[in-house]
């Protein structure tokens, strides 16, 4: 029993020996991964790279399945396609075997398009220059990478105090007032910008003029309401009008002109947005007399009337103001961010001039979450501003605000930010970089809101 015992130890031991052989040779003659990255990454599609220590075959194990190489080699190169934009993905790569133990991961992104600094960066369109005139020169900045596009395009017609929105990958520019020498007149003009394929459209002309209006997309239409007919706001008022445009009615769209089931503000140069198909829009001045207002509604286009008393105040009546809508979408990286409508800076003193006469600015902030009783005040702004304009970058999770004017036509070209998720609580920072131009009055808007 014992000899037998021992014969047992002494295979047991070669066994052992022999198998730590046979997986050495294994260990020594198995591929491993040497190194994985993105070479190209697109909307739809991702370019992977990787390295193996030798001649094997690759796989990349994807959101859809497992994708071999056609052949041997050391270095792979694999495109994965079919991807969903502007969503968060990881593969393995690996050598020899579809094993995700001995892969790498690699995790990114789409791309939210193949010109993300389009469709994410916010476009500065219009207002007034440091030589008082309607600027025609249409400058981006990507604030993901702090970058500026300087005179992406210019404006066909340059108009002040026009209402400028986007709908549908489209930038709309509406109304306003152009200038000839010193002399301004109101425009009926309607020109679209395809920043995609770098073309204007020229659009039918508005029922009427207007000027320093709200406008919003909602659906298939855009909406421009409240505002003035003339230079001089008591004049021409805009009352109780809406104004809806069919952009894809015939070659160049249709108008329609209506009366709103209940009453809208009748005010010009208010701060306005809109969030889940409601263009809200606070303060400006009276058309009766150019007075500063405090008061605050919505419209709802699907329903013709307005959302009434339930809108607060802000807390500084104030026109100019910059309005900005902060409204996260599920594609977004911070999906579950409040929404807001913030009115930011502006001037606090009567006139019934466009462009103005007289001008304190204000450097006041308020910011409303819809649903809520009261806009709450948020820091005030490094200096006072009048028509500065503002947007959010949700790759930042930033509000941005360019420009404006503390000193009668004056334009800035300073931009400041604060946090998005929770402004009221935040500070203002001052960024490094200026804007290619000075201009107040302007509008800053994205594409894909």
């Amino acid at each position: 029993m014992i000899r037998i015992g021992v014969y047992f130890i002494i295979l047991s031991l070669l066994s052992a020996c022999q198998n730590s052989v046979l997986s050495g040779i294994e260990d020594e003659t198995s591929s491993k991964i040497e190194f994985a990255s993105i070479t190209k990454l697109g909307p739809n599609n991702v370019t992977i790279l990787w390295k193996c220590s030798r001649l094997t075959k690759g796989y990349l194990l994807g959101p859809t399945g497992i994708f071999p190489s056609l052949t041997s080699a050391k270095t792979h190169i694999m495109e994965i396609s079919g991807l969903s934009p502007q969503t968060n993905y990881e593969v393995f790569a690996s050598c020899e075997k579809p094993n995700f133990s001995n892969g790498i991961p690699i995790r990114f992104r789409t791309w939210v398009s193949a010109s993300p600094e389009k469709t994410q960066g916010i476009w500065i369109v219009g207002g007034i220059g440091s030589d008082g005139n309607p600027v025609s020169q249409i400058d981006l900045f990507d604030a993901n990478t702090a970058t500026w596009y300087p005179t992406i395009t210019s404006v066909p017609t340059p108009r002040a105090f026009a209402s400028i929105v986007s709908h549908k990958n489209l930038i709309y520019i509406i109304g306003g007032l152009e200038k000839s020498g010193s002399v301004y007149s109101t425009s009926l003009k309607v020109e679209a910008y395809d920043p995609y394929n770098d073309i204007w459209i020229t659009k039918a002309d508005l029922p009427q003029s207007s000027l320093g209006a709200i406008a919003g997309s909602i659906g298939d239409e855009i909406y421009v309401i409240s505002g003035s007919g003339s230079a001089t706001v008591t004049t021409s008022p805009t009352l109780n009008t809406v104004l809806k445009l069919y952009p894809d009615l015939g070659t160049t769209g249709q108008w329609l002109s209506y009366t709103s089931n209940s009453s809208i503000l009748s005010r010009t140069d208010m701060s306005g947005c809109s969030i889940d198909g409601v263009i809200y829009y606070s303060g400006g001045r009276s058309v009766s007399n150019g007075s500063v207002q405090f008061g605050t509604d919505g419209f709802i286009p699907t329903a013709n009337t307005v959302t009434g008393s339930s809108e607060p105040s802000i807390n500084v009546a104030r026109s100019g103001g910059a309005g900005v809508c902060v409204n996260p979408e599920p594609k977004d990286l911070y999906p579950s961010d409040n929404q807001w409508f913030s009115v930011i800076g502006g001037s606090i003193v009567t006139d019934t001039s466009e462009p103005i006469s007289a001008l304190t600015s204000s450097a006041k902030t308020d910011f409303h979450q819809p649903g809520s009783t009261s806009f709450s005040a948020g820091p005030d702004l490094p200096q006072s501003l009048y028509a500065p304009a503002s947007q959010i970058s949700y790759e930042t999770r930033r509000i941005y605000v360019f420009g404006g004017a503390n000193n009668l036509n004056t334009p800035l070209d300073t931009i400041y930010s604060i946090d998005s998720a929770s402004p009221v609580s935040g500070s203002w920072n001052t960024l490094s970089s200026t804007m290619p131009i000075p201009r107040f009055g302007h509008q800053a808007i994205r594409i894909d809101r």
